[in-house]
């Protein structure tokens, strides 16, 4: 599906999630055709040209998707963790009513590792529009091929919001793979629990991240937002980090750092602070849509999964620097 309303929910995104309600974390693995810092295959798993034609045979097959609203034409052009946040979002449009413009990209560039193995994947990042309005900043695709002859499938899509180091290419052009946390200050399978803390511990200026508008602004300050009013209506929200997904993709810096593509799943638990009290799910919020009551619903408790996507930067250990999430997604994918 991958509309404008993913694109956008940089802004307060958990604030606009929790205010409409009214774990253990796997270790995943980071894919690529590289250990460590230089890929060693001996050609390029794609050539720019078929990554455009890639790219743009994504896009005419995902706006007739979303045009019709058809979750089943979805596992044809995606692949997970994509396709779960999409199949997700389509139910919601549907129990809302909503509709989907078109989406067009411009200026594409593709970075894409040396691998002759499979899976192999690339990194489309364009200016995106929908129904003529641009996204705030470029987006950030990963595309995945699961062996010969397969179409290359969308995995992930997050716009930037801020700044992106640059991505480190050969003479060739060619990017590197990583697939070794070594050296890098933060493990990417770690990722999705030390964003957490950052957000549930209000540890802004105190642990391994910058300041990020994504990350702060949003997610943070969102989650605080959203946990106090709940807490006003007699709610208690409790979050746990369910499962961190094993489909991530990281591609090297300039640096030495990496840009690294990640996903987990959280459990939010809503139960009334008074024994024999209700919680509830607002009208026309994305959770009441995802439960298939549009209208709102009411219960003595609620657990609601979400999936997370996000892009961070994440430096060398012995650069001195602090990590940054530059890209962030959330829907909630089960309400019960």
């Amino acid at each position: 599906m991958n509309h404008r309303r993913r694109g956008l929910r940089l802004r307060a995104a958990a604030a606009t999630v929790l205010l409409a309600l009214g774990g253990t974390a796997g270790c995943g693995s980071v894919r690529g055709g590289a250990t460590g810092v230089q890929a060693t295959a001996p050609e390029t798993g794609v050539s720019r040209a078929d990554a455009v034609a890639a790219v743009s045979r994504y896009d005419d097959e995902n706006n007739r998707v979303n045009g019709a609203l058809d979750s089943a034409g979805l596992p044809g052009i995606e692949t997970e963790p994509l396709l779960s946040a999409d199949v997700a979002w389509m139910r919601i449009s549907k129990e809302l009513n909503q509709s989907v413009a078109p989406i067009s990209d411009q200026g594409i560039t593709v970075h894409a590792p040396a691998d002759s193995a499979y899976p192999r994947w690339f990194l489309a990042v364009s200016s995106r529009a929908q129904g003529g309005m641009p996204f705030p900043g470029p987006t950030y695709r990963v595309f995945v091929q699961a062996g010969p002859g397969a179409p290359y499938l969308a995995a992930y899509s997050l716009t930037a919001g801020g700044p992106v180091p640059k991505v480190a290419v050969d003479a060739a052009g060619t990017a590197t793979a990583v697939t070794s946390p070594d050296g890098l200050l933060i493990p990417p399978g770690t990722l999705g629990s030390e964003i957490l803390a950052h957000y549930q511990q209000n540890l802004v200026g105190k642990d391994r991240f910058a300041y990020s508008a994504p990350l702060d602004d949003n997610l943070s300050s969102g989650f605080a937002a959203g946990t106090k009013a709940l807490s006003g209506r007699g709610t208690t929200l409790s979050r746990a980090l369910t499962r961190t997904l094993p489909e991530s993709y990281a591609l090297r810096t300039e640096d030495g750092g990496v840009l690294v593509f990640t996903a987990d799943v959280v459990t939010d638990t809503l139960t009334p602070v008074q024994a024999d009290g209700t919680v509830s799910l607002g009208p026309k919020s994305s959770d009441a849509a995802q439960l298939g009551k549009p209208g709102g619903a009411t219960a003595s408790r609620f657990t609601i999964s979400r999936l997370q996507t996000f892009l961070t930067y994440v430096p060398t250990a012995a650069s001195g620097s602090k990590a940054q999430v530059i890209g962030y997604n959330e829907v909630p994918t089960a309400v019960s």
